[in-house]
């Protein structure tokens, strides 16, 4: 009877496939439709028919808000999951799509996000079950590899600064500058497009390793910095946007170990810190994160906010 009742319920993956992944895609449509896109891209994009695609969008969003809520997942983290994958889906990259959708729901699973939800519609489930915790493991390589790929997008290029840009991602607990993986050689402009010079590999900067790790003793949970330029438009950007920042310096021919001391102490947990830069040293917006894709998804939205700043100081 007991081995009966289990076959019966649904296993941990289950949750992904019948529960996380039709009302993702269902929300996911809606936001599609909102930037005007016609139901058949729509539907070719989710890999679903234009009915289901016409039955999405005929159906209240709060369904399906509600649906993922009752899974385990915040309505900020719905949104926050919705804004990345659209980005990635945008730029038809099948791969870069499964995995980003692969890693977040694993790592959801892993971190028993789904568990009441799971004990709720199966009451055989046991109270200290905890067997979801192994089934991921976090790989760094592929998920910096994933944020540069959403980087690469032209509404970026006026952000890159003169000593051009790179983003870094810590190992959890980092202890020296071979824990933390960024782009070796950094991200310049190719064509208008921010370019990764070459693939990610551990310990390629110094400059943001040394930040990070500085920043990591007293914000543990803040893994993640990509560096874009500093003018008032970039200040500007961030309040509109609500980000909240602090200053440093400016100081004068200051190195890596200097500028690390400094950022680490001016920062307070916000997104991001301003460097005012000195003799030598060029002014510098760092953002910061958990993991890089947070990171790129606020730099992509300081770039829309930027460009919309620029534009309506042209007209006036």
């Amino acid at each position: 009877m007991l081995l009966s009742s289990l076959i019966k319920v649904e296993t941990p993956i289950s949750l992904i496939t019948d529960v996380f992944l039709p009302n993702i895609r269902a929300l996911e449509a809606k936001k599609l439709r909102s930037m005007d896109m016609s139901q058949s891209k729509i539907a070719s994009l989710l890999g679903v028919t234009q009915p289901a695609v016409k039955q999405y969008l005929d159906t209240r969003d709060s369904i399906y808000l509600n649906k993922l809520k009752e899974l385990g997942i915040t309505e900020e983290e719905i949104n926050m999951f919705l804004s990345d994958l659209t980005e990635i889906l945008l730029k038809n990259d099948v791969k870069s799509t499964m995995f980003f959708i692969t890693i977040y729901s694993m790592d959801m699973l892993s971190r028993l996000r789904f568990c009441s939800y799971h004990r709720k519609v199966n009451p055989l489930i046991p109270q200290d079950c905890n067997i979801c915790e192994k089934l991921y493991k976090e790989d760094e390589e592929e998920q910096l590899s994933l944020a540069t790929s959403m980087l690469q997008n032209e509404i970026i290029s006026p952000l890159i600064p003169e000593v051009l840009s790179n983003i870094a991602f810590a190992r959890k607990n980092p202890r020296e500058i071979n824990d933390v993986i960024a782009i070796a050689g950094r991200i310049t402009k190719i064509r208008g497009i921010p370019t990764p010079v070459s693939r990610p590999m551990w310990g390629a900067s110094n400059h943001l390793a040394k930040i990070l790790l500085a920043i990591n003793i007293n914000y543990p949970e803040i893994r993640s910095v990509m560096n874009i330029k500093y003018d008032e438009n970039v200040k500007n950007s961030l309040q509109k946007l609500g980000y909240k920042f602090t200053l440093a310096g400016p100081k004068d021919y200051a190195n890596d170990d200097i500028l690390a001391k400094d950022i680490a102490k001016a920062f307070n947990g916000g997104d991001a810190v301003i460097h005012l830069g000195g003799k030598g040293v060029e002014p510098i917006t760092y953002i910061f994160g958990k993991n890089p894709l947070e990171v790129v998804r606020k730099v992509i939205e300081i770039s829309r906010k930027y460009k919309e700043i620029i534009e309506l100081s042209s007209l006036s």
